[in-house]
């Protein structure tokens, strides 16, 4: 599951205003890109270790950060596994 996040995450970023964004993307990339650049800045973004970075680090994830997470899953049907 943290790999689909970080993944959809990364592609979401590029594209603020990108066709075809859902809501739960656009909330994923609004609420997650400081958690993202304070917590696996220097990481490739495609890499295996940004997913390693995501997973040891969802404890210290900012509450919109978090909502979005969960948002994201949600709406894929991924359940609230990680």
């Amino acid at each position: 599951m943290i790999r689909i996040l970080a993944l959809s995450f990364v592609m979401a970023a590029g594209s603020a205003n990108a066709q075809g964004d859902d809501a739960a993307t656009n909330h994923l990339r609004t609420f997650c890109s400081g958690d993202y650049l304070s917590l696996c800045n220097g990481m490739d973004p495609k890499g295996p270790e940004v997913v390693a970075c995501f997973r040891r680090n969802m404890g210290k994830l900012s509450p919109g950060c978090r909502t979005a997470t969960d948002e994201y899953k949600a709406s894929k049907g991924t359940g609230s596994r990680s």
